[in-house]
């Protein structure tokens, strides 16, 4: 086990010569003494070194918005801002809503629903107090909403 093990590592250390000779008039333009563990090592440091500069690119620059997941904090402040007024648009639809069915039964004979003021909507859950910072669960919303949509 030992013995193949030194013959590979004599391998890669065995010297060769890189040399770039120009055609025309032979005059050597570039000489090399490379072995392949320095051409593995040398290659291998060049993609590292690639792979950092590509992420650090990607991360500290605006080219960050199109990986996913990563979006402006414009943006979400702005879904937050509009999940608040959607909310609230709810909330007054549902009251306006309690008020519309009030109001026909009394038209009706009826002696009224309960009083509409004192109902209030349930809270969502995916609404935070304004003035924290949010950690939003887009997916949850999603979710939330997109099981009471109607088909047709």
């Amino acid at each position: 086990m030992d013995q193949p093990r030194k013959k590979l590592i004599q391998k890669l250390r065995y010297k060769y010569r890189l040399v770039i000779i120009n055609d025309e008039s032979f005059e050597e333009k570039l000489n090399f003494k490379l072995t392949p563990m320095n051409v593995f090592v040398g290659f291998s440091s060049a993609v590292v070194l690639l792979t950092f500069l590509v992420i650090t690119l990607i991360f500290y620059t605006s080219l960050r918005e199109y990986v996913p997941g990563y979006t402006d904090s414009k943006t979400k402040r702005n879904l937050q801002q509009l999940l608040y007024k959607t909310d609230s648009l709810e909330q007054v639809l549902v009251a306006k809503e309690l008020y519309y069915k009030n109001i026909v039964n009394i038209l009706g004979g009826g002696e009224g629903l309960n009083d509409s003021t004192d109902q209030k909507p349930k809270p969502t859950s995916y609404l935070m107090p304004k003035g924290k910072p949010v950690a939003l669960n887009f997916s949850s919303f999603l979710a939330h909403n997109s099981s009471q949509t109607k088909r047709f």
